[in-house]
């Protein structure tokens, strides 16, 4: 009998999902952000979401690992699905995501 190793798929990046109505971060991501709110904006030009720790308690609420964004995502009606990579500038404290 040959036996096959299952070796779990590890996330070397830092992800995101997007689903209908939340932004779901990866535990890398989770590990980076470190704050309770968050500013959401977009640029339509280059289709890029930025994700940046906000200082006050007007953001969003971080929720564990889910932002809310539905509201966002009517807003500037955007409907893509899935799963994206998060470039993060360290000079800005901010993450983007290109959709």
């Amino acid at each position: 009998m040959a036996f096959e190793v299952y070796k779990p798929r590890i996330e070397k990046e830092a992800t995101i999902a997007i689903s209908k109505n939340h932004l779901t971060l990866n535990k890398k991501l989770l590990d980076k952000i470190n704050t309770r709110y968050v500013e959401l904006a977009y640029d339509p030009e280059t289709r890029n979401i930025r994700i940046k720790p906000s200082t006050t308690d007007n953001g969003l609420v971080l929720n564990r690992n889910k932002i809310g964004a539905r509201g966002f995502f009517k807003h500037f009606k955007i409907d893509q699905k899935g799963k994206y990579n998060v470039v993060y500038n360290e000079k800005e404290k901010a993450f983007y995501i290109q959709i």
